[in-house]
């Protein structure tokens, strides 16, 4: 039922009233649109850079900060944790302990 007489699909009144706008279009008025995007971004980095991860043989501890782990860690031993030590050389001697102790 149309509000109007009009020829059917070529009436700009009725076109006019089917078009909308995205929410990301209009930030101020849908905050949760931004923060939804920009989560949504970490979590494809954090897929991507999880699936890598697995292809080399290291099996991170878990998905999310997974790109972070990727970047930022200088042993496999950190990646596995998910602890990030920060000194490089101590993180390769607690990688070498390890090891050693599993033996």
């Amino acid at each position: 039922m149309r509000p109007h007489d009009c020829s059917g699909e070529s009436c700009f009144g009725c076109k006019i009233q089917t078009i909308s706008f995205a929410s990301s279009a209009m930030p101020t008025r849908r905050p949760q649109a931004a923060q939804t995007n920009a989560a949504e971004k970490r979590l494809t980095r954090d897929r991507d850079a999880f699936k890598a991860m697995r292809e080399q043989g290291i099996q991170p501890a878990r998905l999310k900060g997974a790109a972070e782990m990727q970047d930022r860690a200088s042993t496999k031993h950190e990646i596995e944790t998910g602890r990030l030590i920060g000194n490089k050389s101590l993180a390769t001697k607690v990688e070498r302990t390890v090891k050693e102790l599993a033996k």
